[in-house]
């Protein structure tokens, strides 16, 4: 259920008439919460539900009072509040919003009740004289609202759908958000990740012709002629909330457009927009066609704010974004997408590995640039636009840092050290003052870690306590592999899983093994093999294994053809044209082997949604002295292309996040054969590399057989200019009572509650003793304040998918 007003925060939406946007963003727990079963939408007489708390109210609202019957039980009044029907507000963007006014009377007598909405950012009620309350929107999202009015335990509910439209001609450079979206030098292009952290050439101007306006609004064809069609994002995609505004990109026979219009409208119709963009100022310098433009940030936070939240038949509030292309005085269009937004943020920091950075420069030979170029470890927060050095230096080939780990708590960090001290390892203690470096007297290449950081387990099936390196005694493991491939600790600590690179028995490197844990003995026991590849085609392994946060099953990745590498190497290699998917399975033993088909890029039998190339790419580039520019140049087999997932230990918004490697087209953004992503054997400062991060939903309650899986979206930030690769998305080192944050998870203490100013704090305790929000902490899912909730590693979270 809904509770207090949540804090929110001025946005100013830049648009063409002039007028501007308040984009109150949604922030922490408490937020996502729909109206109860019932409501009162349609009419009758409203839903008596006990009551509960709110995030806004009004007047004597006390669910807890024994009633007016002598014998202290509760009598019921029968009261009735009108209007009883579904009250929708029309609110323009920068406009004075509407109000709507609520009477409460019993026996057609006005009565005092005590007031409250479920959504406090959404709107505040107001009580007046006698028996009447007055709604406001706050005109900053839209959205369904419960209005609830109760009295001695008993409440009746009311809803009112808010319906905020906008529109803009052109960007602002006046709106801090869309400035950063806006190319003034080239060089803006490419540094760290790209214009507002997703590449392209960023917004652009006003359209001033009347006449390109009104064809436009008019479009001469639905592009089926020219071949319109997005190249990213993909349909159906799962957005969190809080992420950066994705690009987008399109192809069509003409090849250059004169200007472009986006619209963006929910399923319910809370928050729909219309942007018209001109050619980006920027393209008179490079020369380059417009076949991208950005969604502007402002627009995409409210735009998801707004969706993901409950409809008035009770259905997602999904969010349709449509395209139009004009090029000499004719349009094209529209096509588009429908995607789903998950009604939670993904908080936290992404760690991830890059072999080209320019960040820390630690090896010599890379063909563009200066000849440098570094191995390191860097991290995204959620919301930067660019990555971070987190390991690593400038220096020789000793200051690299690579092949990391993370601990799930964010807490701490394994890498290794450069070539030529690779038998060298050290552990991170990472805070929000920075990272601290111990040396480690043993390597361990891709330890796990354990979710709390004490623990390493390292491929020779070591235990060592963190960040001390002292070996810890431990039983179990020689039974089933004398070395590990690539081990990985469930969320919850108590199982590890792994492939072999080498153990008794037939070829144990064909299978994915899980066992028991205790941490405190040091035991394994019970190995069960839950992949199974013998008998499959030569290469065909399993390997990169990573629990869902549920602790129940596996996502891997199921390599297909081991390239050039040949099959040698227990942890898989993803370059020199290895190829895999990614797949997951129950680890209960049942042997059911599960094809992410729709995060790989397929959504159907034989049917691939993933773009390709018309024509080859003439690229000579190499890997380690071997040519790989001809391996697959289309990007015509991109769905056996994604490798190494991780996934977030929290569940968000009805899903867990996979994290992974792709090699991928990124629209027309990247582009290069697959493999060309070594700096020394093809010119990464003049070529976007395709080795990037990706991240896709994957629904909590999956069924058993069923690929659970939607498709990926671009990890904003990570460096453009790089091959990027094993993404760690962990919580932030946790914050301590009394300081900023977003959702409970971030805290020390495990929630995030409002202060008496209502700005969003750490806490050691839910509010008064109650309940927690989703991803605040639980123990069990009684703990939740909504019944629905499932308790998933020790956070609630909301049951999915939607």
């Amino acid at each position: 259920m809904g509770r207090r007003l949540q804090s929110c925060s001025t946005l100013a939406v830049a648009l063409g008439l002039g007028v501007a946007l308040a984009a109150c963003s949604a922030q922490g727990p408490g937020t996502e919460t729909s109206a109860a079963s019932g409501g009162g939408v349609g009419g009758g007489g409203g839903t008596a539900t006990g009551g509960g708390d709110s995030s806004s109210s009004s007047g004597d609202f006390n669910p807890t009072d024994p009633g007016v019957g002598g014998d202290g039980g509760s009598v019921p009044l029968g009261f009735t509040v009108e209007p009883s029907d579904l009250q929708t507000i029309a609110v323009a963007a920068g406009q004075t919003a509407p109000s709507v006014s609520y009477t409460a009377t019993r026996m057609d007598a006005p009565i005092n009740v005590g007031w409250s909405v479920d959504r406090g950012e959404l709107g505040a009620i107001s009580a007046g004289p006698a028996s009447t309350a007055t709604f406001t929107p706050k005109g900053t999202m839209g959205g369904l609202v419960t209005v609830r009015a109760g009295l001695n335990g008993e409440t009746v509910e009311r809803n009112v759908l808010i319906q905020l439209t906008a529109a803009q001609n052109g960007a602002d450079a006046a709106v801090p958000a869309q400035a950063q979206q806006i190319a003034t030098d080239p060089t803006q292009l490419t540094l760290g990740g790209g214009v507002g952290g997703v590449g392209g050439e960023g917004l652009g101007v006003a359209v001033t012709s009347a006449a390109t306006l009104d064809a436009l609004e008019h479009p001469a064809s639905d592009g089926g002629a020219e071949q319109l069609k997005f190249l990213y994002p993909y349909d159906g995609t799962v957005w969190p909330r809080g992420l950066l505004a994705p690009l987008l990109m399109w192809q069509w026979t003409p090849g250059d457009a004169d200007a472009i219009k986006i619209e963006l409208r929910t399923t319910s119709g809370s928050f729909s927009w219309k942007g018209t963009f001109g050619r980006p100022e920027i393209l008179s310098t490079t020369g380059g066609p417009f076949i991208r433009h950005p969604i502007p940030q402002d627009v995409w936070t409210v735009a998801t704010d707004s969706a993901g939240g409950p409809t008035p038949d009770g259905s997602p509030d999904r969010l349709t974004v449509s395209l139009t292309v004009a090029r000499e005085g004719q349009a094209y269009g529209p096509i588009s997408q429908t995607w789903t937004v998950a009604p939670a943020r993904l908080s936290g920091i992404i760690y991830y590995n890059s072999y080209g950075t320019r960040l820390a420069e630690n090896y010599d030979g890379a063909v563009g640039g200066n000849g440098r170029f570094g191995g390191a470890v860097l991290s995204i927060r959620a919301g930067d636009t660019a990555p971070q050095l987190v390991a690593g230096g400038n220096g020789d080939n000793s200051q690299c840092r690579v092949c990391h780990s993370v601990s799930a708590n964010g807490s701490r960090l394994l890498v290794q050290n450069g070539l030529d001290s690779y038998g060298l390892s050290a552990a991170y203690d990472l805070t929000p003052a920075g990272a601290t470096e111990h040396a480690l007297s043993t390597a361990a290449p891709f330890a796990a870690i354990s979710p709390d950081g004490s623990i390493a387990l390292t491929q020779a099936g070591e235990l060592l306590s963190l960040p001390s390196s002292t070996r810890r005694p431990s039983s179990g493991l020689d039974e089933v592999a004398y070395e590990l491939g690539t081990p990985a600790f469930s969320p919850d600590g108590t199982r590890v899983v792994f492939n072999a690179m080498s153990g008794p028995g037939a070829d144990p490197r064909r299978k994915l093994f899980v066992m028991k844990f205790d941490a405190t003995t040091g035991d394994f026991t019970d190995p069960e093999v839950i992949v199974d590849d013998t008998g499959e085609p030569a290469g065909t392994r399993p390997g990169w294994p990573a629990f869902l946060p549920d602790s129940k099953s596996v996502v891997f990745h199921h390599q297909t053809d081991p390239g050039n590498e040949g099959d040698t190497f227990g942890d898989l290699r993803t370059r020199r044209g290895a190829k895999a998917h990614l797949a997951w399975a129950s680890i209960d033993g049942s042997g059911t082997v599960v094809p992410l088909d729709l995060l790989n890029g397929r959504d159907g039998p034989g049917s691939i949604y993933l773009p390709s190339l018309s024509a080859p790419v003439q690229m000579t580039c190499t890997a380690d002295g071997t040519s790989v520019g001809d391996i697959d140049s289309r990007h015509k087999d991109d769905i056996n292309m994604n490798y190494e997932p991780t996934v977030n230990p929290v569940a968000s918004g009805g899903y867990a996040w996979v994290v992974f490697t792709s090699r991928r087209l990124y629209g027309n953004a990247a582009t290069i054969p697959p493999f060309c992503s070594d700096p020394r054997g093809v010119d990464l400062v003049e070529n976007i590399t395709t080795k990037k991060l990706w991240v896709a939903a994957i629904d909590l309650d999956a069924t058993p057989g069923a690929d659970p899986s939607h498709p990926a979206f671009y990890l904003p930030a990570q460096e453009l200019l790089a091959g990027n690769a094993r993404g760690f998305w962990v919580l932030d080192p946790c914050r301590s009572e009394g300081a900023p944050c977003d959702t409970g998870d971030q805290c020390c203490g495990g929630y995030c509650q409002p202060d008496s100013d209502g700005e969003l704090i750490c806490s050691n305790a839910p509010p008064d003793g109650q309940c927690s929000q989703p991803q605040e902490r639980c123990e069990t899912a009684a703990d939740c304040c909504d019944p629905t909730n499932r308790c998933i590693n020790g956070f609630c979270a909301v049951e999915g998918p939607l």
